[in-house]
């Protein structure tokens, strides 16, 4: 655990996102589920041109480029930070811009990416940004959102703020259906680890507002990460082979397509 929890559109913020997304085994479970996800959906489709919005330090996209050998990868963030670090990975089409206003035309992409963002929006931006996914979606396209679930247990649940909210699977489908969505595939991830949070945190006041960036990006070794990553490689397997579905969890991901 860090001693300071950096927040988003600092700078520290992004250098310690491109340590935890390189070095952290939540991170790799994340991209190994975005990507086994992805394929299951494409139906061997071709991805020529993909977007992660909202990209970061942009490390996802520079695997997501390498990995599927995409044509046109672009990335988006509103942080010349997290856009800086991306440049340093090779990533040439970057833009700087707005989720809820894609400076991109109709129809462009043939998926899109949201990772950790709709969370840091407010109500009318979230919407306005599920709209603009629609937009730029050829049809058939896909989107995957990854994003804050509600953390806390009963009188402790997170209080959402003005530019901070947390998401439960109902109220994300719900947001989807207006935009032309067709939801896929849903679940919380991260159960138990984030059940072990919570009753840790229960003597503590409710949380509200954006938490921060709180875990420390340390290097790969040691008892707990081990153990952590051999639960995620058994959640990963629980979500994808046998089709479970998870009780809880403090992350949201969904696969939704564009009729």
């Amino acid at each position: 655990m860090s001693a300071q929890a950096p927040h988003i559109f600092t700078p520290e913020y992004y250098e310690q996102l491109a340590r935890f997304e390189l070095h952290h085994p939540w991170s790799a479970h994340m991209r190994g589920l975005t990507f086994a996800l992805l394929d299951r959906f494409s139906a061997g489709r071709a991805m020529d041109r993909v977007l992660d919005a909202g990209c970061g330090a942009g490390y996802f996209l520079q695997v997501w480029r390498e990995r599927g050998r995409i044509p046109l990868a672009v990335g988006l963030d509103c942080a010349c930070d997290g856009l800086r670090l991306g440049r340093s990975r090779g990533l040439k089409h970057l833009a700087a811009g707005s989720v809820a206003a894609l400076p991109f035309p109709a129809r462009l992409f043939d998926a899109v990416h949201c990772a950790d963002v709709l969370q840091h929006l407010d109500t009318e931006a979230a919407r306005r940004t599920l709209a603009e996914f629609a937009r730029v979606l050829r049809p058939g396209g896909l989107l995957l959102v990854r994003t804050a679930a509600r953390r806390g247990l009963g009188a402790k649940k997170h209080r959402d703020t003005a530019d901070y909210q947390q998401w439960e699977p109902e109220k994300l489908r719900a947001w989807l259906a207006p935009c032309g969505f067709r939801v896929e595939w849903m679940s919380l991830i991260n159960w138990l680890p984030s059940l072990a949070a919570d009753l840790r945190a229960w003597r503590q006041p409710a949380p509200g507002g954006d938490v921060g960036l709180r875990t420390a990006a340390a290097p790969p070794g040691g008892l707990r990460q081990s153990l952590l990553a051999a639960y995620w490689r058994m959640e990963e397997g629980l979500l994808l082979r046998l089709r479970c579905r998870l009780p809880g969890g403090h992350t949201l991901l969904c696969v939704a397509r564009k009729p």
